[in-house]
């Protein structure tokens, strides 16, 4: 049976080795001499050409995927597991604390120790195996809880990947783009952009860092879902790019272009680049994102905002216009349908567009 994508495999190496039977698992992506794209791989552990030495790899693959920590080769970092890393940041955070203030109260020391405790499916997993759903999945199961015990769980979770990405264990921290809802109203943490503020980036959208925080804005992407666009997916002429990330309903839908964001599309568009948003010929990371745009137009504009709340934003904006909920549960991939063939893209773009022009 094939493994499923991203789970990695198992390669023989060749004669003139001892242990040629490696065990490899997708590590992102780079550019090979000819300037190709190509996957970058991180090897797992290499074993003898042997029945016992293949069932062991197979074991070793098995493991990685489960989260379930392992001991790497000496010449690969060992990425400490969840709970580990967070005792680590705790313990930092506390130290901190004590030193600017001159104390910690038990009461703030027993509500981190309680939000890790409610990260427990993730506790023995390793930081770089640790994947959005898992998250995701333990957000959901807090999600009748109150404000606060929401905030704490969040905040544990986001400042102990923010340390493991500082310490080059894992590439991004995806932790902006979990949905955490608390019980009282049942209201996302993310806060949506006010008119106000939609008018202000309006008034600075001769910025580049602003026009694209429009395009989200207008888009309704994903922050990941926008680093990821690629140049052979974005059509100007016909206004709609094809994209996405996260959910089956979300991959591979038709996200149409605003006829107020189209020139900001137009100047980033570039067929010889490999993606929309192109940093030294390969695409930006989350926290080069961060750096390059994000944080300083929200400097600028005197906002505090994460780039989920471009997409709650534009949700807002479609109600405001009473816009179908077709329509926008297929702009912000709700629905369930995808694009699977020319026709569907041209008997749906011009309602999505109608919609997204509503706005």
């Amino acid at each position: 049976m094939k493994n499923p994508p991203g789970y990695g495999s198992i390669v023989d190496l060749g004669k003139k080795r001892r242990r040629p039977i490696a065990v490899r698992v997708p590590n992102g992506k780079k550019f090979n001499k000819q300037g190709k794209e190509i996957i970058d791989y991180k090897y797992l552990g290499y074993f003898e050409r042997t029945a016992q030495g293949k069932m062991d790899a197979k074991i070793l693959l098995a493991q990685y995927n489960s989260g379930i920590a392992i001991d790497l080769p000496k010449n690969t970092s060992a990425c400490p597991a969840f709970k580990e890393m967070a005792s680590i940041w705790l313990t930092k955070h506390l130290e901190h604390i004590q030193a600017k203030k001159g104390k910690v109260s038990k009461q703030l020391k027993s509500s981190y120790d309680a939000a890790i405790l409610k990260c427990s499916p993730i506790h023995g997993k390793k930081m770089d195996c640790i994947k959005f759903q898992d998250v995701q999945d333990i957000a959901d199961s807090i999600s009748d809880m109150s404000n606060s015990t929401v905030s704490n769980v969040r905040t544990v979770l986001f400042e102990t990947f923010d340390l493991a990405r500082k310490q080059k264990y894992i590439n991004e921290n995806f932790i902006g783009d979990i949905d955490f809802i608390y019980k009282t109203s049942h209201k996302k943490i993310h806060d949506t952009f006010s008119r106000d503020e939609v008018d202000l980036l309006w008034k600075h959208s001769g910025d580049g860092s602003i026009q694209i925080i429009l395009i989200m804005v207008y888009t309704g992407m994903r922050i990941e879902e926008l680093l990821s666009m690629k140049t052979e997916n974005v059509h100007p002429e016909e206004r709609y790019m094809i994209g996405g990330v996260k959910t089956s309903a979300g991959i591979n839908r038709i996200i149409p272009i605003a006829q107020k964001i189209l020139p900001f599309i137009q100047n980033l568009y570039d067929s010889r680049k490999p993606y929309l948003l192109t940093h030294d010929s390969k695409r930006y990371s989350r926290a080069d994102f961060m750096k390059a745009f994000w944080e300083p137009a929200m400097n600028l504009l005197g906002m505090k905002h994460l780039p989920h709340d471009t997409r709650y934003a534009c949700a807002t904006m479609m109600d405001r216009a009473n816009v179908n909920e077709n329509s926008k549960k297929t702009i912000l991939g709700h629905s369930k349908e995808g694009v699977t063939n020319k026709i569907y893209v041209e008997k749906d773009l011009l309602d999505l567009l109608t919609a997204i022009d509503m706005i």
